[in-house]
């Protein structure tokens, strides 16, 4: 009996030898040997399976054929064991994908710690799907933290003029990381401080300021304006400016002239705020940085004393995107987890490029007809989702990111994403579902002909969301266009410059997709801190069997440079109908608690009430409350 245990254990072996031995060599094996060893692989594992019946002790050797390492000193010519790990992601993916054909077990990646620099984005398509209900992960190491980075470091750096460090950097960007802190894009005013525009004119398409804010600045082209219009920003780039007496006249440059002068909404008012944003001469503070574009050189002014030249660990975006999960309607990705990741340093080029004029949530306009006739598209995501079910995004952190950081964009249903924490945001937080598309008119009714494409049934559940729009304030937290049964529930979202949850689009009563939705026990404040015309929670269009109830909503006040509407706990916006407001808890709140605009059948069921037992169940629930803890 000693003798047939030690045979089988021999055989069981052998499953890890070929596994090796593949890896070792899979550089070297022509594309019809790779196959036959995928088979001969995939046959072994069977032959293991019986095995453990036989001889249960094997089963841990059998876990371990299903298991894989990633680490920054790894290899990819490696086996990805614990002891001799891939070097990359990829690498790990590659090794699923030979083996998640025939899953009888779950299989998990374990990423160990440290930083991981992409060359090009992690795609992800139906070959990567979890088989026969089983799930494949892709996973922290245990107590390690491991950063995928989608950005470049920036090195060699030389003391320049006025205290300034530079150096030499390729490609564009439009945020600077130190030290893990963001750095201030060099502006004028400084942060906390806006100017007051005078008045737009409309029939010479320019813009009216005081003389005395501008200057004879070098590089006109590089300098964009930064305009608070309502509940969203213009972005745009400088093509001229004159004085005559005591007003400057400002160009923007094309297309987002155009584009900003035919469209009526945002409304353009008198004393908007603004400010100017990338010339040299606005670096006055410490953390200031500026890039000039035509010489490839990064000015920053360090944050003294504690940033000497030698310790700066700096980065700055290099690809738009971390992870692209790429399903389709016919071939979606299904039954993966992705667990304890950071997903950092995305960029966005185009507001710098061509300008940005935000529409509404983030949505920008590529194309004004007459009578408020806009075209938008959907800014970029640093990880962007397309047909895709039993996804599960846990514990990760998304931060340090240059436009949305996560986005399910349609043909979604039955993802989990939960206990995130999302900071540092130059756009928005989560977007969710289709809004309308660059073809399509913004105010078009959303009733595909594929229901397939329809964004349902998922959950957005304890997740932590702060410092959202930090370069892009109409941006919000959880901005959903038309959702089916999505459930929000107990996450936390505060110091934001808008408006916090946002569900629905269309701007109308009447029928679409949307239905069954459920916004519950989230607590949301310290929102709505810059602009205005927003909600805590923010609605549109017909939403039947809808529920919006034991939120807990406080402490939003009125940003002294906010121009327009008000701001509210929840605002109901033109065409909200079939939703129940119920047991929600509002305090400390500057404006009304509740708005009606346009609306159609609302009910409303003992709101703005002192319930202790919504306060105390709003928000992370006790196993994710210790999220904070991954903030910087």
């Amino acid at each position: 009996m000693k003798d047939k245990a030690g045979r089988i254990c021999r055989i069981a072996l052998l499953r890890l030898e070929m596994r090796e031995f593949i890896y070792h060599h899979n550089c070297h094996i022509k594309t019809e040997d790779q196959t036959m060893m995928q088979k001969k692989s995939a046959g072994i594992g069977r032959v293991l399976l019986v095995l453990c019946a036989l001889c249960p002790g094997l089963n841990a050797i059998a876990k371990a054929a299903s298991t894989f390492y990633v680490a920054p000193n790894g290899r990819d010519d490696y086996p990805g064991t614990l002891q001799k790990p891939f070097a990359t992601i990829a690498q790990a993916q590659n090794a699923v994908r030979r083996i998640n054909a025939t899953m009888d077990q779950d299989i998990t990646v374990y990423v160990r710690g440290g930083r991981y620099i992409l060359e090009k984005p992690l795609h992800f398509d139906h070959r990567d799907s979890g088989r026969n209900g089983f799930t494949i992960s892709y996973q922290a190491y245990r107590n390690e933290i491991p950063e995928i980075s989608a950005g470049q470091p920036v090195e060699k750096w030389l003391l320049g003029d006025h205290g300034l460090y530079t150096a030499k950097v390729d490609g564009a960007f439009r945020q600077l990381y130190v030290n893990g802190v963001r750095c201030i894009r060099a502006r004028t005013p400084n942060v906390g401080r806006y100017y007051r525009l005078k008045f737009w004119n409309e029939r010479d398409r320019e813009i009216i300021i005081a003389k005395e804010l501008i200057q004879p600045w070098a590089k006109l082209n590089q300098v964009e304006m930064i305009v608070q219009m309502h509940w969203a920003e213009a972005v745009l780039p400088l093509a001229s400016l004159e004085t005559h007496g005591e007003y400057a006249y400002i160009a923007p440059q094309e297309p987002e002239r155009d584009l900003v002068f035919r469209r009526l909404y945002p409304i353009k008012s008198e004393n908007e705020a603004f400010h100017f944003e990338n010339d040299l001469s606005f670096i006055d503070q410490p953390g200031e940085w500026h890039c000039d574009s035509e010489s490839g050189t990064l000015y920053y002014q360090p944050r003294l004393p504690q940033e000497e030249i030698n310790q700066l660990q700096a980065v700055v975006p290099r690809l738009e995107r971390v992870l692209h999960i790429d399903g389709t309607l016919e071939k979606p990705v299904h039954h993966i987890r992705f667990r304890g990741l950071c997903l950092c340093h995305a960029g966005w080029n185009l507001p710098r490029d061509t300008g940005m004029l935000n529409s509404q949530a983030g949505q920008y306009a590529v194309k004004v007809e007459p009578d408020n006739r806009q075209y938008l598209k959907r800014p970029p995501a640093a990880v962007y989702v397309t047909a895709a079910h039993h996804l599960t995004f846990e514990r990760n952190v998304f931060c340090h990111l240059g436009a949305t950081a996560l986005d399910l964009h349609y043909g979604t249903h039955n993802n989990l994403i939960i206990g995130n924490v999302f900071y540092d945001i130059a756009g928005s937080g989560i977007l969710y579902s289709k809004f309308s598309e660059e073809q399509e008119l913004h105010t078009r009714v959303y009733n595909p002909a594929d229901q397939r494409e329809i964004c349902r049934n998922d959950t957005i559940s304890n997740n932590l969301l702060t410092r959202i729009g930090q370069d892009y304030p109409g941006c919000c937290g959880i901005a959903c266009g038309f959702p089916q049964a999505v459930v929000i529930e107990h996450n936390e979202l505060y110091d934001m410059p808008y408006s916090g949850i946002s569900v629905g689009w269309a701007w109308m009563d009447a029928d679409n997709v949307m239905r069954d939705n459920q916004v519950r026990y989230n607590r949301i404040h310290h929102v709505l801190q810059l602009l205005c015309d927003g909600g805590a929670i923010y609605t549109l269009s017909r939403q039947p069997n809808s529920f919006i109830k034991e939120n807990y909503i406080h402490d939003i006040d009125r940003s002294p440079w906010a121009v327009g509407s008000k701001n509210n706990g929840i605002f109901l916006d033109q065409g909200s109908s079939g939703l129940t407001l119920e047991h929600n808890v509002f305090e400390r709140l500057q404006e009304e608690p509740i708005r009606h605009h346009a609306t159609g059948t609302i009910i409303q069921i003992q709101n703005d009430t002192n319930d202790r037992s919504v306060i105390e169940q709003a928000g992370l629930e006790k196993e994710y409350r210790n999220l904070s803890k991954l903030l910087k």
